[in-house]
């Protein structure tokens, strides 16, 4: 073979390598949080944080403040609240102002992003318009795609009618483990095969494929099998009030199922467990009531955190 022949071989792999590292997803989903649909003009911080809190609520739902926010807008400013958020979230750096953005703030909240999950890049190489920032996310949201670990947990009526008594996400490969829990929908069962279920826990960056279906006890026990654990609500969307909320013990059921007073308004919360884990001989021990699609060796990397 020549090496003209190679060399242009070599720039078409080298084409598509880079094709596939800057993949994008979920384009339609932020042009949609963009007010007016306006992606032609200049990008300023408060669109940065507006984008960057739409791109982790697609990934990360019902997910707490882990720092006190501290943001430069006026009480009574319409984006306030939702800005305040993605600090609380630490995603916002010190350099960043709502009405201007330069490339290594807009490159920091990126990177921290990614961060979250073991990744570091690519990042943002400048700032321009409202829709160089959408593009920009994209690439950041099919990095973090990639290798977020989701796994549907599925949790059928005690009658074993195949209702469906609650269904959940172990979230655990990101920066805040826990549990989501998602309010049962109308018409969703497991009548059928259970990844006719999983449809509805993903979306165009979370892509659940692994499962586990069992009696509903079971699968509080995945959690609560020690008698001095404790369940609590920690985030929900949308937001409620009185949280974090200490579910009572033996109530746990009632908040799985969003009868608990105080869950009306969710459709979907965080709950994490205090008391001693689930170790391994416990959860082997779980698994021979609990049908799945994947090994139990799989099912620890689902538990694993970064």
């Amino acid at each position: 073979m020549s090496r003209p022949i190679v060399r242009a071989l070599l720039a078409l792999l080298a084409l598509a390598g880079a094709s596939l590292s800057w993949a994008q997803v979920c384009q339609e989903e932020l042009v949609s949080s963009v007010e007016g649909g306006q992606l032609d003009r200049p990008a300023t911080g408060l669109d940065a944080a507006l984008l960057m809190h739409a791109a982790v609520s697609l990934v990360e739902p019902a997910l707490p403040a882990m720092m006190v926010p501290n943001v430069s807008l006026p009480e009574d400013h319409p984006d306030r609240a939702v800005v305040r958020q993605v600090a609380g979230w630490g995603l916002l750096p010190s350099t960043w102002a709502a009405d201007g953005l330069d490339a290594q703030t807009w490159q920091q909240m990126n990177r921290r992003f990614l961060r979250w999950y073991k990744q570091d890049g690519p990042l943002p190489s400048d700032v321009g318009t409202v829709g160089d920032l959408v593009e920009d996310l994209a690439v950041t949201l099919a990095k973090v795609s990639e290798v977020v670990r989701p796994a549907a947990l599925l949790a059928e009526d005690q009658d074993g009618g195949g209702e469906l008594s609650f269904m959940a996400i172990i979230w655990n490969w990101t920066v805040y483990p826990r549990l989501l829990v998602f309010r049962p929908q109308r018409g969703v069962d497991l009548h059928g095969a259970p990844r006719d279920v999983l449809p509805h826990l993903s979306n165009c960056a979370v892509h659940v494929s692994a499962y586990l279906t069992a009696p509903e006890e079971t699968a509080r026990d995945l959690f609560l099998a020690h008698n001095d654990s404790r369940m609590y609500v920690v985030a929900t969307e949308p937001q409620v009030d009185g949280l974090p909320l200490e579910v009572p013990a033996g109530d746990e059921l009632d908040a799985f199922a969003f009868t608990l007073q105080g869950l009306g308004r969710a459709d979907v919360y965080a709950a994490v467990f205090d008391g001693p884990e689930v170790g391994f001989a416990t959860l082997i021990g779980l698994l021979s009531r609990v049908k799945t699609n994947v090994s139990p060796v799989s099912i620890m990397s689902y538990l694993q955190t970064p």
